[in-house]
């Protein structure tokens, strides 16, 4: 095997293993003395894992090669998750495959939520730290290991520069990754801050801002957090903080100008984000208003809150709207679906991907009205190149073909078409919540093995993009064909 894979994956290991440390201390202050013991069997286990690892990828290759990136994006979120579990089985709250999907949920920032409704708060802080190390590991791969393995499909139109070509090498992750963990952290402390200022206490305070700009969105049902109006307006920030593209505020800090996040709220891309909310607000909440759900001030501000919330594809939610008709849940679906912005944490289709499908749909148009024009699709006064346009076409066939395919394989446990579907789209979506549209804890909690870890796969696949499943799918079954056996 690849030994900077290996040197890589002891490092994850290592980090996922040391932010356990956090909780550990939490429960060894408060005397949570079972759950001191798991996490500190935990820790034990990814240090010693994390040490074996390491040692064996020493003197490694200079860079990944394509297959090797991929291989090392698949297995990154299993062997993450995996550690990032083992508190919860040692602590007797799951059993080991409930642990590990729980754990996949938290590091994907899907935000299915597994666990009883009354775990011990360092258990819950391990869920919320898991979320946000899971957030911090998306930006970190989609800037590194991703643009060289599948392209991204788009995002290396909006990235910097810097970071748009160039082989993966150990110096670029290192770099790269104490650039995105200093905006990263920055935000959180400014969402803790205003937590805070906004009347929540420390604890909770902490925990919202770790999933509020994870997009993990999954804090706790037995949290007692009024969603006041600050709070309220505190978590939006947050959430779309984190569905907006984070390389403007990379650039920001790097050149010291600030003008790059000024440009995030005026390009194309934000624009559309901000017409379609409009749009599906306007729709919810005159649907809630005529169906005497809210008053019209409050259903203008309870769509609009979970418009924003799962069009970022975070999920938190600031009331119980399970309760809500149908029709307004497809319509928070349907955002879902598309997602937040390229470079952002969310998961989705992305807006920049449909930006380039409808406008590729008008230049069809015109082609077919005058065969001989020649039209490019520009966007922000730049011409997207052809290869991305046809990288975006061949991912939304695959998108869908995969969540058709999932629809199937879902159905198999009984559920009806509706509970698969919000199965299936809440998995490849990381939102996690629509996962309960018409579902409830219960039903999830006695779901088959299999069908967990099927969902643990889908959640996988919506962050490593389905293009890199594929590929290592194809290099396992050539390398399998040509082995002398």
């Amino acid at each position: 095997m690849n030994k900077l894979v290996l040197l890589l994956m002891g490092r994850v290991i290592l980090l996922c293993g040391g932010l356990q440390l956090i909780p550990f201390c939490y429960s060894l202050y408060h005397g949570m003395w079972q759950t001191v013991g798991a996490f500190a069997a935990s820790i034990l286990a990814a240090l010693l894992a994390g040490v074996i690892l390491i040692g064996r990828g020493q003197e490694p290759e200079e860079s990944l090669s394509v297959l090797a990136g991929a291989g090392f994006l698949f297995v990154c979120w299993w062997i993450m998750s995996i550690f990032g579990g083992l508190p919860y089985y040692l602590d007797g709250d799951l059993t080991l495959i409930n642990g590990i999907f729980d754990s996949i949920s938290c590091f994907t920032t899907t935000g299915v939520m597994d666990l009883p409704y009354r775990a011990d708060d360092a258990i819950i802080l391990w869920r919320s730290l898991s979320q946000w190390l899971g957030g911090y590991m998306v930006l970190l791969l989609l800037s590194t290991v991703l643009p060289g393995t599948s392209g991204c499909f788009g995002t290396t139109f909006i990235m910097p520069g810097s970071l748009r070509t160039g082989p993966i090498t150990l110096r670029r992750i290192n770099r790269t990754s104490v650039k995105i963990l200093r905006i990263y952290t920055l935000v959180t402390v400014l969402g803790f801050l205003l937590y805070m200022l906004s009347g929540l206490e420390f604890f909770d305070g902490v925990n919202m801002a770790l999933v509020t700009i994870s997009t993990g969105g999954c804090y706790t049902p037995a949290a007692d957090i009024s969603f006041s109006g600050w709070v309220v307006v505190t978590a939006l920030l947050g959430i779309v903080a984190a569905g907006c593209n984070v390389f403007m505020y990379w650039q920001a800090l790097d050149f010291k100008e600030w003008r790059f996040v000024i440009h995030t709220w005026k390009n194309s891309e934000m624009r559309l984000f901000g017409l379609m909310v409009a749009a599906f607000t306007g729709i919810i909440a005159l649907h809630l208003y005529l169906g005497g759900f809210y008053s019209l001030p409050d259903a203008v501000s309870n769509s609009l809150f979970h418009v924003v919330s799962f069009g970022c594809t975070n999920g938190i939610m600031a009331e119980n709207m399970y309760h809500w008709d149908d029709v307004d849940k497809f319509f928070l679906m349907c955002i879902a679906l598309i997602g937040g912005c390229m470079g952002s944490i969310s998961g989705g289709f992305k807006i920049f991907r449909l930006q380039v499908l409808l406008k590729s749909s008008l230049a069809e148009m015109k082609r077919t009205l005058h065969p001989n024009m020649v039209v490019h699709i520009v966007i922000d006064g730049r011409t997207v190149p052809q290869k991305i346009i046809e990288r975006i076409l061949g991912y939304f066939f695959m998108f869908f073909l995969c969540m058709l395919f999932s629809l199937l394989v879902l159905s198999l446990t009984g559920l009806n078409m509706q509970q698969t579907m919000d199965m299936t789209i809440a998995c490849l979506t990381s939102s996690g919540p629509m996962m309960m549209f018409h579902l409830d804890a219960q039903e999830v909690r006695i779901l088959p093995d299999w069908a967990k870890l099927y969902c643990s796969l889908l959640m996988i696949i919506g962050k490593i993009n389905i293009f890199t499943f594929l590929l290592l799918a194809h290099g396992a079954w050539t390398g399998l064909r040509e082995r002398y056996w």
